[in-house]
């Protein structure tokens, strides 16, 4: 334990069943190298009372958490009215609590500038960005969306003026630098010692490819042209199989297109999947992994599917092309470009002595990015 300084965390939404909390997978496993550096942690959380018996995500069993529960909210305008329960909870806990650690953009995450004097915030995506970024949205839509949010953005820029500043990836850390504020990028990370496979002999086979994509399924994404860019593959290799693992809005018309180019047997939608051996087996059993989001900070997801030794090709987003040299030890490809992807996937599938040489370059990368590596960088 590293000192007597107690914890208050603004970061997450927690499901409770009975008495007992539950947080995400990725989220818990911060919180267990978190809890090794603070005797007390204090969660400052919306929560979700469910009325079933079950949760599908993790249950807290750490020592030293505690949770202070805020109204539950589903979305960022909701959480409006909640303000007072807000203020209420910074007031009280200041008086308990040492330090607090905010991730942008949790809601008035900013009122910690008026009741602590240690504060760390950590921006983990750039809803600014990503809101322009959004196919699914119009002109008109983007810029209301905008207005209400830039109030809350700059109130947190004056927060920044007082603690210390990290962000998921370098693109926005050069913005903040640009709005003078002085901020240590990270690469953010959930990988621990049993998520880190490489076998010499796994070669791919062009007849029976397999591709995998694991994450949120919304617009944004672009596994829209992932189907699409599987499409152009599947006439050329019409064994392959493109697995689909993660939930989201978008998932429906995801099924729809897919069913409307003829890809029915051959995309598997495998839904939310919360244990990780069971991700990680798909990372091991497929032989590229197909990220195409149009926008992002630092994509764990990309680290994990390194670390189990896959083939990554992704769009240059984020953090990847200052960690990740392209034809190296990833392949990027143009963003929201199907035939893009399938020139590339179908190039990974025919040079296997190249592509052996990229992904193991990519594992050993990978080893530098662990979750223990990540949580020191910030709490230490």
């Amino acid at each position: 334990m590293g000192n007597s300084t107690k914890l208050l965390i603004q970061a997450w939404a927690l499901e409770k069943v009975a008495d007992v909390y539950h947080i995400s997978a990725t989220h818990y496993i911060y919180l267990t190298e978190i809890v090794k550096y603070y005797p007390e942690v204090c969660l400052l959380s919306p929560v979700l009372q469910l009325t079933s018996d079950e949760s599908n995500l993790t249950p807290i069993r750490l020592p030293g958490i505690k949770v202070h529960e805020l109204p539950y909210s589903a979305t960022y305008l909701s959480a409006i009215k909640n303000l007072g329960a807000y203020i209420a909870a910074y007031a009280k806990l200041s008086k308990q609590y040492d330090k607090v650690y905010v991730r942008y953009p949790s809601p008035f995450g900013w009122l910690s500038q008026y009741y602590f004097k240690d504060i760390i915030v950590h921006f983990v995506g750039d809803p600014i960005d990503a809101t322009l970024g959004n196919p699914n949205f119009s002109r008109f839509k983007k810029q209301v969306l905008i207005n209400l949010f830039r109030p809350e953005h700059y109130i947190y820029l004056r927060a920044c003026k007082r603690a210390k500043v990290f962000t998921n990836g370098h693109h926005i850390q050069q913005k903040l630098q640009k709005q003078g504020i002085r901020a240590t990028a990270v690469i953010s990370s959930t990988l621990n010692d049993t998520d880190f496979s490489f076998r010499d002999d796994d070669v791919i086979d062009a007849g029976n490819l397999k591709l995998l994509y694991a994450g949120y399924l919304r617009r944004a994404k672009g596994v829209e042209t992932l189907i699409r860019s599987f499409a152009i593959i599947l006439k050329k290799h019409q064994h392959a199989v493109f697995t689909i693992v993660g939930s989201g809005e978008f998932e429906q018309e995801l099924k729809a297109l897919a069913n409307e180019l003829g890809l029915k047997n051959n995309v598997n939608f495998k839904g939310h999947i919360n244990d990780r051996d069971q991700l990680n087996h798909f990372y091991r059993t497929h032989d590229v992994f197909c990220f195409a989001s149009l926008s992002e900070g630092s994509p764990r997801v990309v680290l994990e599917a390194m670390a189990n030794g896959i083939n990554v090709l992704s769009t240059p987003v984020g953090s990847l092309p200052a960690v990740f040299k392209d034809g190296q030890d990833i392949i990027f490809a143009k963003a929201g470009n199907p035939q893009d992807f399938a020139d590339k996937i179908l190039a990974i599938a025919s040079d296997k002595k190249r592509t052996m040489a990229i992904r193991l370059a990519a594992f050993n990368k990978a080893k530098n990015y662990t979750t223990a590596n990540f949580i020191k960088t910030i709490f230490q």
